[in-house]
């Protein structure tokens, strides 16, 4: 954090050296002798600026998760449409940078910016993919969704049917003997049956 906020060489050495645990490991590891502004200048270009970049990734990928869940939000969508959004919005963006094709010596493949021309298409080929299966998702999901409306309008006409049929039978002097009757329930299944709806039963 010191370092960080460019507080100065001189004042961090002072305060490293002072720590009892730096202590501790200059004496069992560097025969006690205390960190000196070269060893600052080292760290400080590689080891510390590597950390600089990490946390400049790991803020960089905190925000763009922010995004992604607002952008899922307000599309109404998922997480992954989110993730998605970003990714072929970050891909337009190093395309219209106008990156010039160049080829790798080494594989002898072009390159954009140092990224295989392959490998952006074939990334490019996976979002279009992930697009098309989200649109299947959406027609699915819409087509289950008139099928079950579908289904629950013939259940009503069904059920209307079967109300409208009830009355008409109640009024059926023939229905009511038979459905009163002493037969034994199936002969009188069956020939209830018969009566209403003759051959067709």
């Amino acid at each position: 954090m010191r370092l960080r906020d460019n507080e100065s060489g001189q004042t961090l050495l002072e305060w490293l050296n002072g720590e009892e645990v730096v202590k501790q490991v200059l004496a069992k590891s560097f025969n006690g002798e205390p960190i000196n502004d070269a060893n600052l200048s080292i760290w400080r270009q590689g080891g510390f600026a590597e950390w600089l970049e990490d946390q400049d990734r790991v803020h960089r990928i905190e925000k763009l998760s922010e995004l992604s869940l607002r952008l899922a939000k307000a599309s109404g969508g998922n997480l992954s449409e989110g993730l998605l959004a970003i990714a072929a919005g970050k891909l337009q963006e190093a395309l219209e940078a106008g990156c010039e094709v160049e080829i790798d010596e080494a594989s002898g493949k072009e390159v954009i910016s140092g990224v295989s021309v392959d490998k952006l298409t074939a990334a490019v080929a996976k979002i279009r993919g992930m697009e098309l299966e989200a649109q299947k998702l959406k027609v699915k999901k819409v087509e289950v969704e008139q099928k079950g409306q579908a289904l629950d309008l013939e259940t009503r006409k069904f059920n209307h049917l079967r109300v409208k049929s009830f009355i008409d039978w109640m009024v059926d002097e023939k229905a009511k003997e038979i459905a009163t009757s002493d037969m034994a329930a199936d002969t009188k299944l069956e020939a209830l049956g018969k009566h209403l709806f003759g051959d067709a039963w």
